[in-house]
């Protein structure tokens, strides 16, 4: 029986997740879907023919090596990793870009045994796709990837902490911890309600304790994921938060210009890692960049907010004239 259209773009997908994203060769493929070799090879071409897989070059850290060197000496980082990007006013570009090569710079630095922590959003997409589409297959034994804040939005996005915590987790063949909690409590009393409960409990320790933790930074915008997403955070708080100063946030925890912890009603129903326990943890991971985020990054470095900086050439070159 001939295939019908809408089976036709499911196996699409199916069959190139299973090679892309799993891992699997082309026989394991053909094996699992029973197709022949021949179907499966027919199968991605057509994936990538209609831009159902995209495959992109991934940046290259370290060639531009003065730039990175000025910029860990005028803010104090312990490392910066620049990369190209292809279109500095377009964050989408931006945070696969930047996202690539916060992949590269995270699989050089790893050890086995080590704790890592990770936020949600754009960026983070980024560094995992690009994780999976260059089929990266590292092990690292007793590796634990740590969900270090609440979901928000839709469960099976791509930006969702806990979708993000598996995924890495899968692919570095680490533990996958999670956090069983919404990252916005309706109110005070709700957040510490869900505080009480041995398994947030628990994945909060764990992230508090990590050796890394690789967190985006993002800024208060009307096209941020974070209003996109809806029924999250309503473009109204994020104005106020505005009108107090905060200009970016990491882990959902607003910052002024100095990096100074920016007070609200919505910080207090967050559920996650706060600014005081990321900087308790000695190896804190920023990844950001394109023209958005300009203010945001340049105040987590005013405020010693991350040790290391992964970002765009331009935002490198910006951040040192404006600083």
């Amino acid at each position: 029986m001939a295939i019908e259209i809408s089976d036709h773009d499911r196996l699409l997908v199916k069959a190139a997740r299973l090679y892309y994203e799993d891992g699997l060769t082309q026989a394991q493929v053909s094996q699992r879907l029973r197709l022949s070799r021949q179907k499966v090879q027919r199968i991605l071409k057509t994936a990538r023919d209609q831009g159902i897989v995209q495959i992109s070059i991934r940046p290259i850290m370290g060639i531009i090596p003065e730039l990175e060197t000025s910029l860990e000496k005028r803010f104090g980082l312990q490392e910066a990793a620049i990369v190209e990007t292809s279109s500095y006013e377009d964050q989408s570009t931006v945070a696969r870009e930047v996202g690539s090569g916060a992949a590269e710079y995270i699989l050089r630095v790893l050890q086995p045994g080590d704790s890592l922590v990770i936020s949600w959003g754009g960026t983070l997409r980024g560094m995992v796709n690009s994780l999976s589409a260059n089929a990266h297959r590292n092990r690292f034994d007793g590796l634990k990837v740590i969900q270090g804040l609440g979901g928000l939005g839709n469960p099976n996005n791509e930006t969702h902490a806990a979708d993000l915590t598996r995924r890495l987790a899968r692919i570095l063949e680490g533990r996958a911890i999670l956090m069983p909690a919404p990252g916005i409590a309706g109110n005070r009393d709700a957040r510490e309600a869900f505080y009480s409960d041995p398994f947030v409990n628990q994945a909060l320790e764990q992230a508090g304790q990590s050796d890394i933790a690789i967190m985006g930074i993002g800024a208060p915008r009307a096209d941020s994921i974070l209003i996109q997403e809806g029924n999250i955070v309503t473009w109204p708080e994020l104005d106020v938060l505005a009108d107090r100063g905060a200009v970016g946030d990491i882990n959902l925890r607003y910052f002024d210009s100095f990096g100074q912890h920016v007070a609200s009603d919505l910080d207090d129903r967050v559920i996650g890692l706060t600014i005081n326990d990321l900087k308790k943890i000695k190896h804190v991971v920023g990844i950001a960049g394109g023209a958005a985020k300009l203010n945001a990054i340049q105040a987590a470095l005013k405020g010693k907010l991350v040790d290391v900086l992964v970002t765009d050439r331009i935002m490198a070159q910006n951040l040192l004239n404006n600083s």
